[in-house]
C-alpha cells in the first residue's frame, strides 16, 4: 500500500535556519524538497573528502579487533591516500619493469652504463636483430658478435671505433642489467607487502573510519539543506512531504518553537516521494524491488502483492526442480545463521517461499536433479509440453486480467472504466487464439462475438467525450497500436516453459555424462562426482540468472505495462540524524 503524504512548508527567521533543520532532523520524519539547488564550495569540498574516505575504507580488510581513532581520522586518511598513490606508481613501475625483463632475459645480464662509458673511449657497442638477409648488409668497419640465434634471426652486439649509419634498426639499452632488474623487482615486491601490512594495521580503525564517513555524509546532507532552503528577505523557508498520519507530530512541534507552517495535499504538478506500508507476509518481496531498482510513483500503484504471488510461480516453473529448491532453501537457512547481524531478514524469507514453490512444481513434473525414471510425477498432467504451455498462456491471461481489472476499479465510476472491460475480452480471445495457431486447440466459436464485444468496448470508451467521432477516434488508434501487442504478451509467458525446459535438460544432459562416466573405479567415480557438481551447480547459477531476466520481466514489463505503470518513483527518505 502507497502511503497518503502531506505537503508541508515550514518557515522560520533566516538566522534561526540551522537550530530548525537540527530539530527537525530529530524528528525524522521530513522528506525534504529543495527550493534551491544545494551548491557551494563548502558542500563540494565535503563530498570530495568524503570520497577520498569511503575510497581508504574500501581497501581496508575487516577484523574482528577494533580501536578507538582519538580523532585522528583525517591523518589516517591522509595516510592510506598516500599509499594508495604509492601503490599505483609501484604497479605501473612494475608492469615496465616486468615488459624489459621479458625483453632483455634472453640477452643474459649486461651493464647498460659501462656499454654507454664505453663511448668516451671511442668504443660504440651497439644490440640488434639481425636477420640472414640483412648479414650481408653489415659494415666491413664494424665487428659483429653473434650473441645467440632464434630461428633465422641473430642477436648481435656491433662494435664500432665510431658511431656510424647501420642499414637496420638497433634496441634502446635498457635503464639496467638483469640483475638490477631482479634486485629492482624484489624492492617492489617487499614495498607492496609494507604497505599492505600498514592497511592491515590500520583496519584495526576501520569501524571509526565508517563512523567518520557517516559524520560526514550527514553533514554534507545537513548543508545541501540548508543551502536548498527558500529565503524570502529575513524569513527562511523548508519544503518536504511526510505521511499524512505522522502531520500531527511536526504542527505540535512547530507549534511549540513558533515555527510557520502550511500544509496541504500534494497538487497535479507534485511529485510526492512514495513510501510503501505492507503486512511482513508482503514485506519479504522488497529486496527484489531493491535489485531491480524499481518504485512505483506516489499515484501509481503498489503491485507488491500481486509480484509477491506471481514471481513465486514464475520461480517455481522456471527452476522446477526439487532438488535445486531444496539446494536453494539450504543455502538461504545457512547464510541467515551465519549473517547474524544482518537486521531485515526479508531476502532469506523471500529465498524460503521461491525454494518452496520450486520444490512443489518439481514434485508435480517428478524432476529431482534433473528427470529421472524412478520419481513418479504426483500430477502427470504437467509431463505433457501441451499442457504445460496451454498453463503457461492461462497464467498470462490471468495476470493480465488483473491489470485490467485495477485499472477498471481505479477509473470507475468514470465510462473510461468500461475500456479496460473491453480489454480483458481482448485478451481473452488473445489467449484462445494463441492456444488456437500455437497448440492446435480449436477456437471457440463464441469467442469471436466476446472479441468483437470488447473491441467495441475499447472504441468507444477510451476517451468518452461530446465529440463522438473524436472519442471513437482516439479508441481506434488506441485499439489498433495494443492489439497486436496483447496477442504478444500472452505468447510470451510461453518462457516459463521453454527455459523451464531448457533447465530440466541441461540437469539431464549432466546427468547422463556422469552416468556413462560410471563409478568402475575410483578415478571414474571422482569423474563422475565432478561432473554432477559442477554440472549442476552451473544450472543453479543459470536459473538465477533466468529469473532476473525473465521472471522480473513477466512483471516488470508485461503486466506494468498493462497497468500503465511507468516505475517513476521517488523514494521516501526523510531528513533524519543517520544511525
Amino acid at each position: 500500500m502507497i502511503v497518503r503524504m502531506k505537503k508541508i512548508t515550514l518557515i522560520t527567521q533566516s538566522k534561526d535556519i540551522d537550530s530548525v533543520l537540527e530539530s527537525v532532523r530529530r524528528l525524522g520524519l521530513l522528506h525534504v524538497e529543495h527550493e534551491n539547488a544545494p551548491s557551494g564550495g563548502n558542500i563540494a569540498a565535503l563530498k570530495e573528502k568524503l570520497n577520498r574516505v569511503s575510497e581508504a575504507i574500501a581497501v581496508l580488510p575487516d577484523i574482528k579487533n577494533q580501536a578507538a581513532a582519538d580523532n585522528k581520522e583525517d591523518s589516517l586518511i591522509d595516510e592510506i591516500t598516500a599509499l594508495l598513490d604509492e601503490k599505483e606508481t609501484l604497479i605501473e613501475e612494475l608492469q615496465i619493469l616486468e615488459r624489459d625483463m621479458e625483453t632483455w632475459e634472453e640477452w643474459g645480464n649486461f651493464n647498460p652504463s659501462l656499454i654507454e662509458s664505453l663511448k668516451s673511449k671511442n668504443i660504440w657497442v651497439r644490440l640488434c636483430k639481425v636477420s640472414v638477409q640483412e648479414m650481408k648488409n653489415v659494415p666491413e668497419t664494424v665487428v659483429l658478435e653473434k650473441i645467440f640465434q632464434k630461428g633465422n634471426i641473430f642477436y648481435c652486439a656491433i662494435i664500432s671505433r665510431k658511431e656510424i649509419g647501420l642499414p637496420f634498426e638497433t634496441l634502446a639499452l635498457p635503464k639496467m642489467g638483469m640483475e638490477e632488474m631482479l634486485l629492482e623487482e624484489k624492492k617492489y615486491e617487499k614495498r607492496f607487502i609494507e604497505i599492505e601490512k600498514r592497511f592491515l594495521e590500520i583496519a584495526a580503525y576501520k569501524n571509526a573510519l565508517r563512523d567518520h564517513e557517516n559524520n560526514l555524509s550527514s553533514l554534507i546532507e545537513f548543508s545541501e539543506v540548508r543551502e536548498g532552503s527558500g529565503r524570502f528577505e529575513k524569513l527562511s523557508y523548508i519544503k518536504g512531504y511526510l505521511p499524512a498520519d505522522q502531520i500531527g507530530i511536526i504542527e505540535a512541534v512547530a507549534s511549540k518553537e513558533k515555527w510557520g507552517i502550511v500544509t496541504s495535499d500534494p497538487g497535479g504538478n507534485d511529485i510526492p516521494p512514495t513510501l510503501i506500508k505492507n503486512s511482513k507476509l508482503v514485506k519479504i518481496i522488497k529486496p527484489m524491488f531493491d535489485i531491480i531498482g524499481t518504485i512505483p510513483g506516489y499515484r501509481e500503484v503498489d503491485i507488491s502483492p500481486h509480484f509477491l504471488i506471481f514471481f513465486s510461480i514464475f520461480f517455481g516453473m522456471l527452476i522446477g526442480d526439487v532438488g535445486y529448491g531444496l539446494t536453494y532453501f539450504l543455502i538461504a537457512l545457512i547464510a541467515q545463521k551465519r549473517l547474524k547481524a544482518i537486521k531485515d531478514k526479508s531476502i532469506f524469507f523471500l529465498t524460503y517461499v521461491l525454494a518452496s514453490f520450486a520444490i512443489t512444481w518439481g514434485l508435480l513434473t517428478g524432476v529431482f536433479f534433473g528427470p529421472h525414471p524412478w520419481i513418479k510425477p504426483l500430477m502427470p498432467y504437467f509431463t505433457d509440453n501441451t499442457n504445460v504451455q496451454a498453463f503457461c498462456f492461462l497464467i498470462g491471461v490471468v495476470q493480465l486480467s488483473v491489470a485490467h481489472i485495477w485499472k477498471f476499479l481505479r477509473k470507475w465510476p468514470s465510462l473510461k472504466a468500461l475500456s479496460d472491460i473491453g480489454w480483458i475480452c481482448v485478451l481473452w480471445s488473445a489467449y484462445f487464439l494463441a492456444k488456437s495457431l500455437i497448440l492446435n486447440f480449436e477456437f471457440p466459436g463464441f469467442m469471436k462475438w466476446i472479441f468483437i464485444a470488447g473491441s467495441g468496448l475499447i472504441i468507444l470508451f477510451t476517451n468518452p467525450v461530446k465529440n463522438v467521432f473524436a472519442g471513437i477516434g482516439t479508441g481506434l488508434g488506441d485499439f489498433l497500436l495494443k492489439l497486436v501487442n496483447s496477442f504478444a504478451d500472452i505468447v510470451s509467458y510461453i518462457r516459463l516453459f521453454a527455459v523451464g525446459l531448457a533447465g530440466v535438460a541441461i540437469a539431464d544432459a549432466f546427468n547422463q555424462i556422469a552416468a556413462n562416466i560410471g563409478a568402475a573405479s575410483i578415478l571414474n567415480g571422482f569423474l563422475s562426482v565432478f561432473v554432477l557438481f559442477a554440472g549442476h551447480t552451473l544450472n543453479l547459477g543459470l536459473g538465477i540468472l533466468s529469473i532476473l531476466v525473465h521472471g522480473v520481466r513477466l512483471n516488470v514489463l508485461e503486466f506494468s505495462g498493462h497497468m500503465d505503470m511507468e516505475w517513476s518513483g521517488t523514494e521516501y527518505s526523510p531528513f533524519k540524524i543517520k544511525d
